[in-house]
């Protein structure tokens, strides 16, 4: 144990005088990997970065969303809608389901499309209606109506429902298409008991990939069928496959890219590693004569390459992180977006991999070289 912690000194203090005594060797090293390792994250990560660009875009417009319209025979039992709860914790999504029952009328003459909704959701209803949970008008902003009472005509006689704005965001805004008048369950008369078709809503909270919007798609598909109910099933799963697939299409040039880096890297190491193994293959041979393996000579050169490589490529993904927001506000004008270390991780790991093989490779020369005879050396 004490011999290998002296010859393990000894190779560190000779590696340090080389680099001391030679700076070009690691210099070159050094700047090679830097630039080299910087130019490959700005090409992937514009990549990646157009790619959540186009990602955040499809969800902002209803990516996230599945859209269900359907409706049941007058003569068959009524299609029951599932529960926020069931959908919850079967599909983690967020959801809304309303019930059309015609239409309302303004006293500008417009007319606003009447929803019900069912009693299991009545607790996510209520705190959105008006005091007492009488009829209430939910607009996004920019309505014709002011908020507050007003006088709409509902079902043949004029009634005063309470005008709210909500966020044009809001599920139940893009449920109903912007605005609509909400009715309690439990206020309808008896000719309206059976709603002409229902409409669900359902945002999944983390969109991981078109798995993720497939089975809610399915699950809604399997249960309209089930409730013999009739319909459609509304989602841009079809927009989200093209997008994968032309990410799976680019994978090859990814790695093509970095093996390409990767080549000239490891040319770079393996002219240096065998050049300096010859200029003190004497003082090698002397120790392997000691009684020193050949495996303490190679793996004292592939721990030198792993630290200057690893230090310049950490110092790129340093660099790169640190002016990548500047370079995509300020040149590229793709506005307020940036890429998380998270963001970019599979390819700092992409990267990384190709790197460390290229070190094992260069090595090759050594490993044939530290297992050379001994007398032909010291001769």
């Amino acid at each position: 144990m004490k011999s290998l912690i002296l010859t393990s000194l000894y190779l560190a203090k000779d590696t340090i005088h080389r680099w001391f005594s030679r700076v070009s060797s690691p210099l070159a090293r050094v700047l090679v990997v830097y630039f080299l390792g910087l130019c490959a994250l700005c090409s992937l990560g514009s990549y990646a970065l157009a790619t959540k660009i186009v990602r955040d875009k499809i969800i902002s417009r209803g990516g996230d969303l599945v859209m269900v319209t359907m409706s049941s025979d007058p003569e068959a039992d009524k299609a029951t809608v599932p529960t926020m709860a069931e959908l919850d914790e079967l599909l983690g999504v967020d959801a809304y389901a309303v019930s059309s029952l015609g239409s309302a009328r303004t006293s500008a003459g417009d007319y606003i499309n009447i929803y019900t909704f069912d009693f299991n959701q009545i607790n996510r209803f209520l705190p959105l209606m008006a005091p007492g949970g009488g009829p209430t008008l939910l607009q996004a902003p920019g309505g014709k109506l002011p908020p507050g009472p007003a006088d709409i005509t509902i079902w043949g006689e004029s009634q005063t429902v309470f005008v709210r704005t909500m966020p044009e965001d809001h599920l139940l805004m893009r449920l109903m298409n912007g605005k609509g008048i909400l009715v309690q369950p439990d206020s309808l008369p008896d000719t309206l008991k059976f709603p002409s078709y229902t409409r669900i809503i359902a945002r999944i909270r983390h969109l991981e990939s078109t798995e993720s919007i497939l089975r809610v798609e399915q699950y809604f598909r399997h249960y309209m069928r089930l409730e013999h109910a009739t319909g459609i099933v509304v989602t841009a799963s079809r927009l989200l496959q093209e997008l994968e697939s032309v990410l799976s299409k680019q994978t090859l040039c990814r790695l093509a890219f970095c093996l390409g880096i990767s080549c000239i890297v490891g040319i770079l190491l393996t002219a240096l590693a065998g050049m300096e193994y010859r200029q003190n293959e004497y003082i090698y041979t002397l120790m392997k004569s000691f009684g020193i393996h050949p495996i303490m000579l190679v793996g004292a050169f592939i721990v030198e390459n792993f630290i200057i490589v690893g230090a310049s490529f950490a110092g790129a993904v340093a660099t790169f992180m640190y002016f990548q927001k500047i370079i995509v506000s300020q040149l590229l004008k793709l506005g307020n977006y940036s890429l998380e270390l998270a963001e970019i991780m599979p390819e700092i790991q992409l990267i990384s991999l190709t790197l460390a093989i290229c070190i094992f490779i260069s090595s090759l020369p050594i490993i044939i070289a530290a297992n050379r005879d001994i007398g032909r050396v010291l001769k």
